[in-house]
């Protein structure tokens, strides 16, 4: 007995494997429906990850620029006292008073009563600390003493250059704890055109 299936004939014996291809049919449009849906999902989370990436890369941008406002103002503040004091008394108060601010801020944040404590501090780590502060009084001192005598401009050019020599070699030899960033020659050019905008920033006369 043949029935009707779409227009076509259908034999009442193959019913069986017809129903069996319809609800493979259905199936397979219930599994593209769940791929498409977890498409969606994973497209919309990679979307929320992009976008919070982006914000995280624009606040410290931001963050960045006002940091290095501060710094010339603060280089500038040195380059004053300098003239004053002269260049390692300069870096020395500059340092003590960071020091008394600094201390201040342990009190309230860390040694308050009620606050969690400092955390343990290993002896490599204070180290370090102490090398960086050290290292703080000659960088102050250093400013101190260029700054009066080539500007403002032309000085904080001059650090950032040095700042910018010191990152590529420590990305390049990995010294920071991070993954080792060859070193190309686009990198070698930054180089160059800092030192070189630094060269047309100092004063010739």
């Amino acid at each position: 007995m043949d029935d009707q299936l779409y227009g076509e004939p259908v034999d009442f014996a193959n019913r069986g494997q017809v129903a069996l291809i319809i609800h493979t049919w259905k199936n397979a449009g219930w599994v593209e429906s769940i791929i498409w849906k977890n498409y969606k999902e994973i497209k919309s989370k990679y979307k929320s990850q992009k976008d919070n990436m982006q914000r995280i890369i624009l606040t410290s941008l931001i963050v960045a620029l006002f940091s290095g406002l501060a710094i010339g103002v603060q280089s500038t503040l040195i380059s004053m006292a300098g003239k004053n004091t002269g260049a390692m008394l300069t870096g020395i108060l500059v340092n003590i008073a960071a020091g008394l601010a600094a201390g201040l801020l342990l009190i309230v944040v860390y040694l308050r009563p009620g606050n969690a404590g400092l955390p343990a501090i290993q002896a490599p780590t204070l180290g370090v600390i102490a090398v960086a502060g050290l290292l703080g009084i000659g960088i102050i001192g250093g400013i101190a003493y260029a700054l009066p005598r080539i500007g403002v401009a032309a000085g904080l050019s001059m650090i950032i250059t040095g700042q910018m020599v010191m990152g590529v070699l420590v990305d390049t030899l990995g010294l920071a704890d991070g993954e080792p960033i060859p070193l190309n020659w686009a990198r070698i050019g930054g180089l160059v055109l800092l030192a070189l905008g630094t060269w047309f920033i100092v004063p010739k006369s």
